[in-house]
């Protein structure tokens, strides 16, 4: 058999194409590691790929050492392939049950950890009884198994007409103990009645 010229010219291209095409293919099926510092609370463009699970309104329930139930609840929390665990929260709450009262947790963004029962909330965190008593501050970390909720941002406490200013804290057994770190600045007023 006798091809032409251009036949055999075009045999050879097409090969070379097919050749490139899947050498394309196969390079880009093998997802490149990127080494990158994620900041706890903002994403790069490039995070919304690797999203798993978006969930709207979650309500995760679990118990503490002493068998009080705990609920953390966000608007929207997003779970990340690499970490199945990990819940970056929106608008995130908290509520706490010690058995004779309820305790309260917000703030604007949070990080959820599953696997430990742990939460980590920033920007305009609160935290308060339900009643009078509240704790506001830019961070702050709950480990729901110890029961222990800490922050070394500055915070401010009011309970009843009595104010603390304090460089950081720390919060044990529901609200039974606080101990406040670094420079601390107590106001006591006493109500009459």
């Amino acid at each position: 058999m006798n091809y032409s010229v251009f036949i055999k010219s075009l045999k050879y291209v097409l090969l070379f194409f097919s050749i490139s095409i899947l050498m394309l293919v196969v390079y880009n099926n093998n997802p490149i590691e990127k080494a990158k510092i994620y900041n706890d609370f903002s994403y790069d463009e490039s995070d919304f790929k690797s999203f798993k699970q978006v969930l709207h309104k979650p309500i995760f329930m679990g118990i503490d050492k002493k068998n009080q139930p705990f609920k953390v609840m966000a608007n929207k929390a997003i779970r990340l392939k690499q970490e199945p665990n990990i819940f970056n929260l929106e608008k995130p709450t908290g509520e706490i049950n010690s058995g004779k009262e309820k305790f309260y947790l917000s703030g604007d963004k949070g990080i959820f950890f599953k696997n430990v029962n742990q939460l980590k909330v920033k920007g305009n965190v609160k935290f308060n009884d339900g009643e009078n008593m509240i704790f506001t501050t830019s961070e702050m970390y709950f480990d729901f198994k110890k029961e222990v909720l800490s922050g070394n941002k500055r915070v401010n406490g009011k309970k009843n007409n009595s104010v603390i200013v304090s460089e950081g804290f720390k919060i044990f057994n529901n609200g039974e103990q606080i101990f406040f770190t670094g420079k601390t600045k107590l106001k006591l007023i006493n109500e009459k009645n």
